[in-house]
């Protein structure tokens, strides 16, 4: 079977009915951890390593020595290779959380640097000026002693990273390392989620891995007055009211009888200790300018309100948005790839439907805006293209949002908050009819605690990116969860637990401050059931209009089925 866009074979990946769907190119040394593929878009690199390491340990700690052997393996590496290779050392800044990456891949630092913003550009766009590196990172390549492998030590906030080029699993560590940083120290939440604003509000897609999250904050964008936040992951700080009117984070609070909390502990501090007038805090405004005030300042008649700040500056994101969001794919032309595929002829027949309507789609958009990548291509060429985008899920790309969207219509300063008024937690059941309901908290925080997947496989908050010991976690939820009962629910168990992880009492701590401070939905994405729907993207845009009618009344107690979704919405 040939493959489009290669002179040379490439190893394949197989169809479960057998035939070559899509490949990459061979590496050209045994011992490479990178290598240019087949050229699309600005650079195409193909990684060794497209997932997670095999072998990995968030719980570095737990080993004695076996950090410092680590770190003495990375340094003694950096010493032999200085002079020998190229060393990049790079600061960025992420949610004001300063980040040392160390590294001898030219692809990591690449990436590295286009993702986030560096030292000056954060200075320049919030005035703001971050202290020493909090987290320090070391990917390197070619380590002889090591393994390929990633670990992770909170005592140290540190992160090594040995014999991998792929950025995925570096972004996704260093997220959740400087997210328990900020979790610990200042009660700010990090979700893997979405984010899109429509006429001032902000709604928050919480969703496990193929249930239409990237489809549902795209499709969004589709209406008037709507701007572009997040596609993957989300800083939100929970704000109280002052008195005089202001918005202020919370992240350290004393008492008078000498009692303390910090992080994300503060928020039932403050519940338990609303009297005491005089109590002490420590608080940030939302634009990050440190104020002192006392308990008796607050406002606690008011709600409490939660505000999403974007953490990236440019999107590491998969190539297949180009699937449901065709407009993208011009920009994504003029993007950084990692490990985009060659395809087959098979392929290109097997998904013609896809490709078909990619093609219309790209049509509208280039009639539009013009695309000068595709200018003098032919329909055949620029099918493959299309092809090549979608066939393999961890294609990536470094996208710039607002080279596909009008500057104005994307959020880029990152201290700028969108206040949330829905949080939107979807699945994909298609034995459930109900499509929308009101989420009450005990099946909320339950389903998050299991975090079950349409292909069963678990993940807990339905983000893998968290920096804790993930088989601890698993092994108390799992234990609670054979014990509840219709008495004592899932939920009610934890909240009576004395031995649940403390990362898990950090991360539902937070989830139930979120709760309280926005409109919660659970949304099943299954319009496709619907027999008066007549394709897939007739579904995602009735599933649009609903989130868009949803963001305009925020209902409390709404459940809608298929049988009578079509009233709401119309």
């Amino acid at each position: 079977m040939p493959i489009i866009s290669r002179a040379v074979s490439s190893p394949l990946k197989a169809r479960s009915g057998g035939g070559e769907l899509y490949g990459f190119p061979p590496s050209p040394g045994a011992d490479l951890a990178e290598w240019l593929g087949t050229p699309l878009g600005v650079s195409n690199t193909i990684t060794r390593t497209k997932s997670r390491t095999a072998q990995h340990n968030k719980t570095v700690d737990a080993t004695p020595g076996l950090h410092d052997k680590l770190l003495a393996s990375a340094h003694h590496h950096l010493e032999r290779a200085a002079g020998q290779k190229g060393i990049f050392v790079h600061d960025v800044v992420i949610h004001g959380i300063r980040v040392r990456a160390t590294t001898d891949s030219p692809h990591l630092y690449d990436f590295w640097v286009d993702n986030w913003h560096s030292v000056e550009e954060w200075k320049r766009l919030t005035g703001d000026a971050p202290g020493a590196p909090r987290v320090r990172v070391y990917a390197l390549l070619g380590v002889k002693d090591e393994a390929e492998a990633a670990y992770y030590s909170r005592e140290s906030n540190t992160i090594l990273f040995f014999n991998t080029s792929y950025y995925g699993q570096l972004k996704s560590w260093v997220l959740g390392a400087v997210g328990r940083i900020l979790a610990s120290e200042y009660g700010i939440h990090s979700i893997h989620g979405a984010c899109v604003e429509k006429d001032g509000k902000g709604v928050l897609y919480i969703a496990p891995t193929g249930t239409g999250k990237s489809t549902s904050s795209y499709g969004l964008m589709a209406y008037p007055k709507t701007r572009f936040h997040s596609d993957d992951w989300v800083y939100i700080r929970y704000a109280y009211s002052t008195r005089d009117g202001r918005r202020v984070l919370v992240y350290e609070a004393e008492g008078s009888d000498a009692s303390k909390a910090r992080g994300y502990q503060v928020y039932r501090w403050i519940e338990r200790h609303a009297l005491d007038q005089a109590a002490r805090l420590r608080a940030q405004t939302l634009d990050n300018r440190e104020l002192q005030l006392t308990l008796g300042e607050l406002d606690l008649a008011r709600p409490i309100e939660a505000y999403a700040y974007t953490s990236e500056k440019v999107f590491y994101l998969r190539t297949n948005l180009a699937e449901n969001f065709p407009a993208a794919t011009c920009e994504l032309l003029a993007s950084k790839q990692e490990n985009v595929p060659d395809i087959s002829e098979q392929f290109l027949a097997e998904r013609s439907a896809t490709l078909d309507e990619m093609l219309e789609g790209l049509a509208a958009a280039r009639a539009e805006a013009g695309c000068e990548m595709l200018k003098g291509m032919s329909v055949r060429k620029v099918r493959e293209i299309c092809g090549r985008l979608v066939a393999f899920e961890n294609a990536r790309a470094m996208l710039d949002m607002a080279k596909v969207l009008p500057a104005e219509r994307v959020y880029r300063n990152p201290l700028e908050p969108v206040r949330l008024a829905v949080v939107m937690l979807l699945k994909r059941d298609l034995d459930d009819p109900v499509v929308l309901s009101h989420a009450v908290l005990e099946p909320f925080m339950e389903r998050l605690l299991i975090g079950e997947t349409p292909d069963k496989k678990r993940e807990t908050a339905y983000n893998a990116y968290r920096a804790v010991d993930d088989a601890a976690e698993r092994s108390f939820i799992d234990r609670i969860e054979k014990s509840a009962t219709a008495e004592r629910p899932l939920y009610k168990q934890f909240g009576e637990s004395t031995d649940a992880p403390e990362s898990l009492r950090e991360e539902f701590e937070l989830f139930r401050v979120l709760y309280n401070a926005a409109r919660t939905f659970d949304l099943n994405t299954i319009l496709q059931r619907d027999p008066r729907v007549h394709d897939k993207p007739e579904a995602v845009r009735r599933t649009i209009a609903l989130i868009a009618r949803i963001l305009e009344k925020e209902p409390v107690g709404i459940r809608l089925t298929l049988e009578n979704y079509v009233e709401y919405i119309s």
